[in-house]
């Protein structure tokens, strides 16, 4: 039998069961308080009354080990007088893995290792810096990694973003030229 003639009789199948189905009507269950709510039928709900006694507080009787979201194996434990059992402490993501423990051959040789600081290249100076153009030269203020600030003798001013051989000057009136980048 071939794939699709198989999918023509689980079809014929199902629909099948669909038919001896549709002869019964449907019905809700009346005995549902909340079927008789929504069908609009009157309910009589007794009302609260406060608890025969007066205590709700649990009683020596009812303290046991019991399941917590940290300790969801208490309820299972046996009822002894054995302390639980400490949870490992948690680790998070910067928390490094515990330490193997010493043996005798091992115990002058461990020392605590502390990673070297990372070293990074000398940041270039962004201040003080000419940028010739053929509008006159601009002089870099400041700025960050990437980019500068920079001020026309006129007192414009804008940014400066190098790109290996030319720099972009972006004007703070919109205006965008490109020039070479000094050395």
């Amino acid at each position: 039998m071939g794939k699709p003639v198989m999918v023509r009789m689980a079809a014929v199948g199902a629909l099948a069961a669909l038919a001896a189905c549709a002869g019964r009507p449907l019905e809700a269950p009346v005995d549902s308080l909340t079927v008789a709510r929504v069908m609009g039928h009157p309910v009589e709900v007794p009302p609260l009354l406060p608890q025969a006694g007066g205590n709700v507080w649990p009683t020596a009787a009812d303290e046991g080990p019991r399941g917590t979201l940290s300790n969801p194996d208490a309820a299972l434990r046996p009822d002894d007088d054995q302390p639980p059992r400490p949870l490992p402490p948690r680790r998070g993501s910067g928390t490094p893995p515990p330490m193997p423990p010493l043996t005798d051959a091992t115990e002058g040789l461990r020392q605590p290792s502390v990673p070297p600081a990372p070293t990074y290249p000398p940041v270039p100076r962004t201040t003080g810096r000419v940028i010739p153009t053929p509008q006159g030269p601009v002089t870099t203020t400041g700025g960050g990694p990437g980019y500068s600030t920079y001020s026309t003798p006129e007192g414009a001013t804008g940014i400066a973003i190098p790109q290996g051989g030319t720099t972009t000057l972006m004007d703070a009136d919109g205006r965008v030229r490109q020039v070479p980048t000094p050395r």
